[in-house]
């Protein structure tokens, strides 16, 4: 369904708002008065919201997550509840009556801990020796599954030291050595993970009785309980694999036993959820399209299997990209009727809606606006929790009636910091790009001071995500800055169908830059706009996208750049996803990247046109960064020295390709201000 856009025509004489004089332009210190909301759980009865909240703590460099219990009917939060930060992931248990958490220590491994609601006691549930996380509470609330994970023993040290002469400490006698003989051994943010293998255990209720369910080399992951609590289902990849996103569903009986595979005729196999029916519902699809929406299946008891929802219909999940978060991803909970509430991709948007498991269709249960993700119902499934976050609103607490209706803030953490910023609005409006796309695009108006003013055109990572109504920091510290910010979904975005995200398969490059450009050739007309002072900026995708804009234009004034790729052939075979698979659908799209006839990966790599550059252009890295590996940027800088262009290479240490999302919070802050001085020299004059 295809929602409106407003017009770019209504909004030309617009003009920025009056900053009160109270209020002040957000600055990226703010990242330290700001708090997080990370996710939420909703308690079966209805009477209280669980909420993970994270807040930076200046001297120590670090955050403080803690659990903050949410009174449903008064809307009143108890912060901290549990009396320590680093407590988080929680599990209700099914009576609504307390909840489980696990609780990390210094030189501990992390373990269960249960808090109850009436006499507000915490008690201390497992001591596993791997420690535990992901509880999970049987529908009868006798069981908690539990995830642990087995890390395998360091190898001896390749050293006789009979021979060497010295006795060695019990350091010195283990190995650091790393050796590896398997694809994706390593997971951006996570360092080195071949080594581990996460397995599900069950204890009960009270901690007692631990039980480990599945071992080996191979790892699972948690889906769910059945019904009758006689059976779980979980995911496993129990094979060696060279295809990204390969994964099978497994159910086993849940007092242990052989696991039996699902039979499928695809190869990423995700499991959802088991439905009140006893049936279980997955998503389904291949590997070999980077774009793909998988269908969704549903098997009954009997292994008789039907698609409920069609391939390449459905965004599922949350896909909208900011800077308060990693990703809101998929939530959703199976109805007492035997249907479903999840939320769903829209275009520039996440809400949450009902799924009709029969006939396969949606209906709207939040409006299709901002960002819904961390949903969670009532046993009687007449109620849904979630978080929301809009253009001016970092995330909060919401409910909702599932039949509908107008939902109800029940948080407003941020009430004091909002009270004081002055933000900028985005306003929507759309484009007819040279592509023939309609492209769905924002200009977020600059704050203050008189135009026309200097704009900075931001591209999105990915590729496949996407824009949209949520808050996002450091476009508002432009804005405050006195730059027009404009952000847009191009070709390869999702939440606008698959068309759209499968343009981008087979022209990586210029399907995005026909799209932006449009966009700005669009926003350039408006009077507060200064058609000679234009930046561009972004970061992964978007970084890959910042380059190949300055290689094949010279519109922009100053560029940056950040944890980009630049030569596409290396980065298929480097990078943590690195396999079959790939960026721009890697060998399936353009063979082997090792052949010399696959031209393409020449073709849509920025560097091959590196000597067309002109723009001064910052570029910046993480050196902890796997997913975009920093001889991305190093090949860049080193090119563009050597044929004597401005270009300013920014290495940050002990951080990761999120440093913008979940970097320290010193490194966050100095980075915004590395990004706006850079554009400052270039634009402000």
């Amino acid at each position: 369904m295809k929602y409106p856009l407003v017009a770019l025509a209504g909004l030309l004489f617009s003009v920025a708002f009056a900053v009160p004089a109270s209020a002040a332009p957000v600055v990226p210190e703010d990242l330290f008065r700001l708090t997080l909301v990370d996710s939420a759980a909703l308690s079966p009865d209805g009477a209280y919201v669980l909420m993970e909240t994270s807040r930076s703590n200046g001297p120590k460099n670090r955050y403080d997550r803690t659990i903050d219990l949410v009174n449903v009917a008064t809307a009143r939060t108890t912060a901290n509840v549990t009396g320590r930060t680093a407590d988080g992931d929680f599990a209700w248990t099914p009576d609504g009556s307390a909840f489980v958490f696990v609780r990390s220590m210094p030189k501990k491994k992390p373990q269960l801990y249960r808090y109850t609601i009436a006499t507000k006691k915490i008690m201390q549930l497992t001591n596993i020796a791997n420690g535990v996380s992901g509880p999970n509470f049987s529908h009868d609330g006798r069981h908690i599954v539990v995830t642990v994970t087995e890390s395998d023993p360091a190898p001896n040290a390749h050293v006789d030291f009979t021979k060497a002469g010295f006795t060695p400490t019990a350091d010195e006698k283990k190995s650091d050595i790393r050796t590896i003989d398997a694809l994706f051994f390593e997971t951006n943010g996570q360092g080195f993970t071949y080594q581990d293998h996460p397995h599900i255990w069950t204890v009960d209720a009270d901690g007692s009785h631990p039980k480990q369910l599945t071992s080996g080399k191979w790892g699972e992951g948690f889906v769910g309980w059945s019904p009758d609590d006689r059976t779980i289902a979980f995911n496993s990849l129990q094979r060696e694999s060279v295809d990204g996103g390969a994964d099978d569903v497994y159910v086993m009986p849940s007092t242990g036993g052989t696991p039996q595979k699902i039979a499928s005729m695809q190869q990423s196999n995700n499991g959802l959820s088991y439905l009140s029916t006893g049936e279980l519902a997955w998503l389904r699809g291949g590997v070999q399209d980077n774009a793909e929406q998988p269908e969704l299946v549903i098997s009954d008891t009997s292994g008789n299997q039907r698609v409920a929802v069609a391939k390449n219909t459905t965004g599922w999940g949350d896909s909208l990209l900011a800077d308060m978060k990693e990703g809101g991803g998929l939530c959703g909970a199976p109805l007492p009727d035997g249907n479903f509430v999840l939320n769903v991709d829209g275009p520039g948007y996440s809400n949450i809606r009902t799924l009709d498991t029969k006939t396969g269709t949606f209906s709207n249960v939040t409006p299709p606006r901002g960002e819904a993700w961390s949903c969670s119902t009532t046993r009687d499934g007449k109620s849904v929790a979630y978080l929301y976050s809009d253009f001016t609103h970092p995330a909060d607490v919401w409910i909702s009636s599932v039949s509908g209706g107008t939902p109800r803030q029940l948080t407003n953490v941020n009430a004091a910091w909002l009270a004081h910023a002055t933000l900028s609005t985005p306003q929507e409006f759309s484009v007819q790009s040279t592509s023939g796309r309609t492209v769905q695009a924002w200009f977020m108006p600059a704050i203050g001071g008189s135009g026309p003013h200097p704009t900075l055109l931001n591209i999105h990572g990915g590729p496949e995500t996407q824009f949209g109504d949520t808050f996002f920091l450091e476009f508002q510290y432009y804005a405050g800055l006195g730059y027009n910010v404009v952000f847009s979904d191009p070709a390869g975005s999702t939440g606008h169908g698959y068309a759209v995200t499968e343009a981008l398969e087979n022209d990586y490059g210029d399907a995005m830059f026909q799209d932006t450009q449009s966009v700005m050739d669009e926003s350039v007309k408006r009077p507060d706009v200064d058609p000679n002072r234009l930046g561009v900026t972004g970061g992964s995708y978007g970084g890959y996208a910042t380059l190949w804009v300055i290689t094949h234009t010279n519109r922009y004034k100053a560029a940056a750049a950040e944890r980009v790729v630049s030569f596409l052939q290396s980065e298929n075979l480097d990078a943590d996803f690195a396999g079959k698979g790939g960026l721009g659908g890697g060998q399936y799209v353009w063979g082997p990247a090792w052949d010399p006839a696959s031209t393409s990966y020449a073709k849509f790599s920025p560097l091959t046109y590196v000597a067309n550059v002109q723009t001064p252009l910052l570029l910046l890295h993480s050196e902890l960064d796997t997913r975009t590996p920093i001889d991305q940027t190093l090949q860049f800088f080193t090119s563009l020295k050597i044929l004597g262009r401005t270009v300013t290479y920014v290495d940050v240490p002990s951080e990761t390709h999120d440093l913008s999302r979940t970097g320290s919070p010193i490194h966050r802050v100095e980075r915004m201000h590395l990004l706006a001085d850079w554009f400052a020299r270039y634009l402000k004059t």
